[in-house]
Parts: structure tokens; C-alpha cells; sequence
């Protein structure tokens, strides 16, 4: 039986969607997240939250370079654990405008733009978002386990960013 062209196209344009929901409400709960931290800091923090203090092994760290949330400015973090300091930001940042590799202190960030996406590439996903390499205009990757981040969650990690130096 031939596969009817117009239902997989309808498929593949509900995937897309899916993929596209997912991240939105992702995004609305780390947004949600920083938020309530912001509110609560700006009201001078919760004392039994100050009072437990965590220990070195609760440190949450960057997924690219390493540093833990201490020895960093601002680490946003994502689902699974998965985290990015404001300085591997501002790198990934780099190889995206340089568009080739960019060495930074602990870190060396590669940033792929090439099309058509090669079948090996195709199974990398972003470390926060999920989606394949095929599915955005390009990813930035370092780190010993090779953490990866998509540009479009790049962009909302900047926006984090700079909202909570404001």
C-alpha cells in the first residue's frame, strides 16, 4: 500500500508543531522559574532558604565549561540538569557571530550552519530544548560531554541573562 504523500506531509507539519509547543512551554516554565527567584531575592530572600546552604556536591554547574553556580555570574539552567553560565553565553554567542570555532577559557565552542545537515548530525539534540540538529538553523557545542545548545535557546538564555542583570 503507497504511503498517501498529502498525510505525511500533514504528519511531519504536526511534528513541527509539537516540537514548537514543547519548547514554548519550556521556556514559560524557566521564565516562570527565574521569576520567582527574582521576587523572592528582591524581597530579601527566604531565611530558611539562606539557612540551607548547599553543600559542594548540590552545586549546580555549567554544562560547558564546568564552573559551578558559585564562581559564575548568573547559571541558567534547564530541564535534566543541563545548565549555561554567562560567560560559555556569551562564547556561544561568539562562534554563532564567527560562525567557526571560538576558544574560550575552559571552553571551546563549535558552532555548525551547514546545509543540508549531514546524516551523522542529524541524531544530535540541544542539551535544553530537545530538537535535532536538522530542526534549527544551527548549534553550538562544548564541554566534556559535549553539551549542545540550539541558537533559538541560545537567544532565550540571553534574554534570561540580561533580565537579571536589569
Amino acid at each position: 500500500m503507497p504511503l498517501d504523500a498529502g498525510l505525511l506531509e500533514q504528519a511531519k507539519a504536526a511534528e513541527g508543531r509539537v516540537i514548537d509547543a514543547e519548547h514554548a512551554a519550556e521556556v514559560a516554565r524557566a521564565d516562570s522559574h527565574q521569576r520567582v527567584h527574582q521576587i523572592v531575592e528582591s524581597a530579601g530572600g527566604s531565611r530558611r532558604w539562606r539557612s540551607r546552604r548547599p553543600g559542594p556536591e548540590q552545586l549546580l554547574s555549567c554544562s560547558f565549561c564546568g564552573r559551578d553556580q558559585k564562581h559564575t555570574k548568573a547559571l541558567i539552567t534547564g530541564p535534566g540538569g543541563v545548565g549555561i553560565c554567562d560567560r560559555c553565553i556569551h562564547q556561544a554567542e561568539a562562534a554563532v557571530a564567527a560562525g567557526k570555532p571560538v576558544a574560550g577559557e575552559k571552553a571551546t565552542f563549535r558552532f555548525e550552519r551547514i546545509y543540508p545537515v549531514p546524516a551523522e548530525a542529524k541524531a544530535e539534540r540541544c542539551s535544553f530544548c530537545g530538537k535535532r540538529r536538522h530542526r534549527v538553523a544551527g548549534m553550538a557545542a562544548a564541554g566534556q560531554a559535549q553539551a549542545r545548545i540550539c541558537d533559538e535557546c541560545l537567544g532565550l538564555c540571553r534574554e534570561i541573562r540580561d533580565e537579571i542583570k536589569t
